[in-house]
């Protein structure tokens, strides 16, 4: 059995990247979110209806600004945990590691609206979820190995033993020397929205129909090497195990030219076609929105492979014998001679799949009210969505407050998940309660949106993931400070 001790100076670096652009948006203006204040631009990728309230044109684009957090810590690597009983590497490996967690920057959303003889149109982009982690990682550990196997010596090892004849022994040695460790990968879950949509008031109530097309992938590789030479040696044990006795001193050379290795590799992509619409009905105290959506079965295609090479208990050996001397009368063995360990035994391990699958359909709902009293206002939603298999689900809720002035004081929490399955490989962005406030004021045919947002994601890379895998925070961003652009006249 090998046993590996392996202490590590490494240079290991990950970052976590993700975007929950919808979130975002919702502290932007809350109808993004909420289907009864959806006003023009400001929505209509949720519930349509809103298209009823553009001007004769608008335009509008928004963006927010990345956050970052970083954090020193070191990663256990246990390899009977990984790879259960098909290793005998028993220890664990520890890296040190700086682990970044990043939210995304950039443009969220961009959109074009226009009346036309009592109708609404909008046409617009929205970025989806994402998730992504990418790692390097380089080391030089140095490792101890202990080796002790079962072995028969023949006339094949040793020139001295008769054909016919065998020796039944049993090997022990230490060595120990440098490795080198090389690892990299990279994983992205992408979601992105493309609408188009169109609004008529009908009996009173604002109602709208439109189309998203959305693309999904998910793409990812990773390769990861232990290898190196574990030279010099020392003294390699032999001991016979029946009536043979060996008297002999065998040196030890031990070359160790791949301890195990593994990369994979995944790419899935598929597009969902969605129909929805929405229903929008303002009153003096009170508006109440709801929308609905449904997808057409789509066909997902791509690949993905992972090969592991795994080493054996029992390496391959030679005996450089030119001093032995083998006395097959008195069954005994003397003189001098060097072990010559050359080759670690190793079991391939390959899975891999091409997939084309249908995912089938998807409908949802989402229902919000909005309260106004005096200055003040107040609006709830949520909503769902989820595929008839169960392999796709989208949940959000959230909750918005407001204080009317001339310049409009908003303020929410919101909650976010959404989650594909594909054959068992999940494809999921994180799930998040997002917090903030916002403002907007105009200037000529221009409004201007800020806002000031934080999310759980940052929060827990801060105060509560350093905590459990006991490292330290570097450097932390909390909260980003979004911008809108809309013209309209």
């Amino acid at each position: 059995m090998i046993l590996l001790q392996v202490n590590v100076e490494a240079e290991v670096d990950a970052n976590l990247k993700y975007s929950y652009p919808g979130s975002n948006l919702f502290f932007v203006h809350p109808g993004f979110a909420n289907p009864s204040i959806s006003r023009g631009l400001l929505g209509f990728s949720l519930n349509p209806a809103s298209l009823l309230d553009t001007d004769k044109f608008e335009a509008m684009l928004s963006f927010s600004p990345q956050m970052t957090t970083e954090i020193a810590t070191e990663f256990n690597i246990p390899f009977d945990t990984l790879i259960h009983t098909a290793t005998p590497f028993l220890d664990t490996v520890r890296l040190p590691t700086d682990l970044g967690i990043q939210q995304i920057g950039g443009l969220d959303y961009i959109g074009l609206a226009f009346k036309l003889k009592g109708w609404g149109f909008g046409l617009g982009f929205q970025k989806g979820d994402y998730l992504g982690l990418d790692f390097n990682a380089q080391s030089s550990p140095y490792a101890y190995y202990g080796l002790d196997f079962a072995y028969t010596f023949t006339h094949v090892d040793i020139n001295e033993i008769p054909i016919g004849d065998s020796i039944p022994v049993q090997i022990q040695f230490d060595a120990e020397g440098d490795l080198a460790f090389n690892g990299e990968g990279e994983g992205h879950f992408t979601t992105d929205y493309f609408v188009i949509a169109a609004a008529r008031r009908l009996l009173g109530i604002d109602c709208g129909i439109g189309l998203q097309i959305m693309p999904v992938s998910l793409k990812g590789g990773f390769t990861g090497l232990f290898d190196g030479q574990v030279g010099g040696g020392g003294q390699a044990y032999v001991e016979a195990i029946d009536d043979w006795v060996i008297d002999a001193t065998f040196d030890l050379e031990i070359d160790a030219d791949s301890i195990l290795s593994c990369l994979g590799n995944i790419d899935l992509s598929f597009a969902l076609s969605t129909f929805y619409w929405g229903l929008k009905k303002e009153w003096h105290h009170v508006s109440l929105g709801f929308c609905g959506e449904f997808s057409l079965p789509t066909f997902v295609q791509g690949d993905y492979e992972l090969l592991a090479s795994i080493p054996m208990t029992t390496p391959a050996i030679r005996v450089d014998d030119d001093n032995l001397i083998v006395d097959t009368l008195n069954k005994t063995v003397t003189g001098h001679a060097t072990v010559v360990v050359y080759d670690f035994q190793k079991r391939d391990s390959v899975y891999q799949d091409v997939i084309n699958t249908l995912f089938l359909g998807t409908g949802g709902a989402t229902a919000g009210m909005d309260f106004r009293i005096w200055r003040l206002e107040t609006g709830l939603f949520g909503g769902a969505s989820m595929s008839s298999d169960s392999r796709y689900m989208k949940l959000r809720a959230g909750l918005n407050l407001g204080f009317r002035t001339f310049i409009p004081l908003r303020a929410g929490v919101i909650f976010h998940f959404q989650y594909f399955d594909i054959k068992g490989i999940p494809m999921s962005a994180l799930p998040s309660i997002s917090f903030g406030g916002g403002t907007d004021f105009r200037i000529g045919n221009f409004d201007i949106f800020a806002n000031l947002t934080g999310n759980t994601t940052q929060g827990a890379g801060s105060f509560v993931i350093p905590d459990i895998i006991g490292g330290e925070t570097k450097y932390s961003t909390l909260l980003s400070l979004g911008m809108g652009l809309r013209y309209r006249f």
